[in-house]
């Protein structure tokens, strides 16, 4: 009897002081033990879209590139990355230098290319990129190698595109390219 009194004893002593500490404790730092942990980072809900706004701006300048360099203008992958206008004025472009018997040595360089504009915020279906394109390395020559002569200014031009989604992807609608030097 006397163990069982004992161990009753240290339980009760025990229980007593648990819960002095607890009635000690500051009642906002018990709720806190309690709470989730709250996190302060931000993550942009929108960051896979605009990573692939801006791989299919990307992807149409890689595409438009690869196919300057034999002036394809019925290369498909154009498609790939563009729609209506856009697709429109690439392949005009390169039916001309087709048909002049010219193609397009380097690549062009994007510079400061950024998503300007998100429509509508919470389901996005349209995007407006504006950049910066440096064509000083991306030169028209003759089919037999040698420099063309005449055309356009190069230099660095200010772009504005208008991205659409479409069925699921995103595809360049259409795009400004200004004169040389606006940028």
């Amino acid at each position: 009897m006397r163990r069982r009194c004992a161990q009753r004893e240290r339980l009760l002593a025990g229980t007593i002081v648990l819960a002095a500490l607890t009635a000690c404790r500051p009642v906002e730092s018990a709720q806190t033990s309690l709470a989730p942990p709250s996190f302060t980072a931000s993550i942009d809900p929108l960051a896979s879209v605009k990573d692939a706004i801006l791989n299919a701006y990307r992807g149409m300048w890689r595409d438009f590139a690869d196919a300057a360099h034999t002036a394809d203008w019925n290369d498909p992958d154009i498609a790939d990355h563009t729609t209506g206008d856009a697709e429109a004025k690439l392949r005009y472009g390169l039916f001309l230098a087709s048909k002049k018997g010219q193609v397009v040595k380097g690549d062009p360089l994007l510079l400061s290319t950024r998503i300007a504009e998100l429509k509508p915020e919470n389901i996005p279906t349209k995007a407006t990129i504006v950049d910066c394109v440096d064509d000083t390395r991306f030169l028209v020559h003759e089919k037999s190698g040698s420099k063309a002569k005449g055309g356009a200014d190069v230099g660095r031009h200010h772009t504005t595109a208008v991205l659409t989604l479409r069925r699921g992807s995103w595809y360049v609608n259409s795009y400004i390219l200004k004169e040389a030097g606006t940028c």
